[in-house]
């Protein structure tokens, strides 16, 4: 009797599409993140290629290293790239050459998807390391500073030209950082939407919990404005935050949901 032949049936493209889409834009911790974009690098070709699409186009930062490449990738895919040195990063998807993989796909399309044009949303995780009760206890946020350098980039330069969506995922922190971020007064002006979601770690005991959520008064006037951002959305803030934020976004429509 001749041996039988295993078939493994293959998803459509529609359906591995919703599969990498929904599992993206959770809410994954950094080190969750780099497992699923190292994970997908291993699939096949055309989880990768998929993966590729999505991820260039809502880009979520899980680590300096990786917004480091970002900035790189960015820069060298301005207008007229093709002039910059010899030494410019190679063109393979971003997060390819972050992890090694810098083969580039088999797809001619992706030579063309660069993140420079596709970049539609960047998504920042601030994550406190050492949370404290103590409100004017100096915060511990080690992507502050890459933050800080990318909103620096693409206030200089021409970057990013679709970008329309910026979010801010705060963790362990409480609301008055948000106000007092003076970077974010470099957001570009094609940045329209910002998004700002506050979450705890399981299982943090209540007194701490409720000791970062609360906040004395409203801020009497903002580190940062924007005349350009046209909605805020506010995840698991307080109505002093919302006012913070009406007074920095004057021209924005502030819209806030409790967790």
């Amino acid at each position: 009797m001749p041996a039988q032949t295993t078939i493994i049936p293959q998803f459509p493209v529609e359906v591995l599409e919703q599969i990498i889409s929904t599992t993206w834009h959770m809410m994954l911790s950094p080190s969750q993140r780099i497992v699923f974009m190292r994970s997908s690098a291993l699939v096949n070709s055309t989880w990768a290629d998929i993966f590729d699409l999505i991820s260039s186009r809502d880009v979520y930062v899980p680590s300096a290293a990786f917004c480091d490449h970002l900035i790189l990738q960015l820069r060298a895919q301005q207008p007229f790239a093709h002039a910059a040195p010899p030494s410019s990063p190679p063109s393979s998807p971003l997060w390819r050459v972050l992890l090694g993989f810098k083969k580039p796909s088999k797809m001619p399309s992706l030579k063309r998807r660069i993140v420079n044009a596709t970049c539609r949303s960047i998504t920042f995780q601030l994550a406190n390391v050492d949370v404290h009760p103590d409100r004017h206890e100096r915060l511990r946020l080690p992507m502050a500073a890459a933050l800080d350098e990318l909103l620096e980039n693409l206030d200089a330069r021409p970057l990013a030209p679709n970008l329309r969506s910026f979010t801010l995922e705060y963790l362990d922190v409480g609301f008055d950082d948000l106000p007092q971020r003076m970077s974010l007064d470099a957001l570009p002006e094609q940045v329209k939407h910002l998004c700002v979601q506050y979450s705890y770690s399981p299982g943090m005991p209540a007194v701490l919990l409720l000791a970062l959520q609360m906040k004395q008064q409203s801020e009497r006037k903002a580190a940062w404005t924007s005349q350009t951002i046209r909605e805020v959305t506010l995840i698991g803030a307080g109505p002093d935050a919302a006012s913070d934020m009406s007074r920095a976004c004057p021209n924005a429509r502030v819209v806030a949901f409790s967790c």
